[in-house]
């Protein structure tokens, strides 16, 4: 039997990270090691009475609450890998709740995968596919992408450097899985064992929008990834509103560190083209909508300055000569962003 650990990063949500823990602690599959990773400044003042309160869950070997005084999600998330000595390793967000036996039907996909094909899976979030229409838009979405995604589309992954259609082993067919080509951050279950050489790149500093998709496209290049339709999650985004960029910082966000994710996994001028063709078709939507349209979706839409300012730092991340150069970069850019007066 394979053995699953949990990882669970916070920030300033103390209230919401209670309620993650209580669906946790409800598990019928409890985690043979279950780690917090807390970078709230006065964690400290509340940490041992949440340990109390969910002795289920902090009772196994090696499980633990940290604490760390540097917050940002890939930092929090490496250091909690970096205790994990169980097989299969769970990220779930703290705003999100699994559901009974979420860790029991994640479990069984590697347990079955004798040949470990499938490199992470992902649970289903409560809505996501309730209709059979939804499961069909999804592989429909997907083969665009691999097929037609070469000309419009923000990361182009190419054919060649993903198991997206690789046929499923015999043995996991019968459960309710569907191919998909990046796992969503919210959670995330992946082999241990694949993570040893690399972890999250920490080059994605705070938030660290799309964090989750450069681990998974990455990894997603020599082993498959699936997501388990009766695995639910209920993931609820509204809850962390206050930790997150506001919506003129997120345009930005999204754009540079979806550069980045090219430049440094896809540089080739086929992803470059892709992601450019959609940024100028983004920019042309947000040109003719009406203006209040586009200060209510300000996060997707932008704004002349904002475009202005998103063009100059992709052009700052593809003048970059070596790797050392574009990380330099890439974290420079992050914080001048956290800077601006937005």
């Amino acid at each position: 039997m394979l053995t699953f650990g949990s990882v669970i990063c916070t920030y300033k949500r103390t209230k919401i990270l209670e309620q993650c823990l209580t669906f946790w602690n409800q598990s019928e599959y409890q985690p043979d090691q279950f780690i917090v990773v807390d970078a709230t400044e006065n964690a400290e003042e509340y940490r041992q009475s949440l340990i109390e309160k969910f002795p289920l869950l902090f009772s196994k070997p090696n499980s633990q609450y940290i604490i760390t005084n540097q917050p940002g999600l890939t930092h929090q998330r490496n250091l909690g890998l970096q205790k994990t000595k169980t097989d299969i390793v769970c990220f779930t967000d703290d705003d999100t709740f699994v559901s009974p036996d979420y860790a029991t039907k994640i479990i069984e996909v590697f347990q079955q995968d004798k040949l470990h094909v499938i490199g992470g899976v992902n649970g289903s979030a409560s809505g996501q596919f309730d209709r059979k229409s939804q499961k069909y838009f999804r592989l429909a979405r997907n083969y665009i992408r691999h097929h037609f995604g070469w000309f419009i589309q923000r990361i182009n992954i190419p054919k060649d450097q993903t198991q997206l259609f690789k046929p499923l082993p015999s043995e996991l067919q019968s459960l309710q899985l569907i191919h998909i080509d990046r796992l969503w951050g919210a959670n995330m279950n992946y082999r241990r064992e694949l993570l040893d050489s690399s972890g999250f790149d920490e080059n994605f500093k705070l938030y660290g929008l799309f964090e989750d998709v450069e681990m998974s496209v990455r990894l997603g290049r020599t082993h498959k990834l699936v997501c388990r339709l009766d695995a639910t999650v209920v993931h609820d985004d509204s809850l962390g509103e206050s930790t997150r960029p506001n919506d003129a910082r997120y345009f930005l966000a999204s754009w540079l560190n979806s550069a980045y994710i090219i430049e440094k996994l896809f540089p080739c001028e086929v992803s470059r083209n892709s992601f450019q063709r959609l940024f100028q078709l983004t920019k042309l939507i947000s040109q003719t909508v009406p203006r209040k349209v586009r200060e209510k979706k300000i996060k997707k839409l932008g704004n002349e300055i904002l475009f202005r300012t998103a063009q100059r730092y992709i052009t700052d991340l593809r003048s970059c000569q070596d790797r050392v150069s574009l990380q330099e970069t890439f974290v420079q850019i992050q914080n001048e962003i956290y800077t601006l007066k937005l």
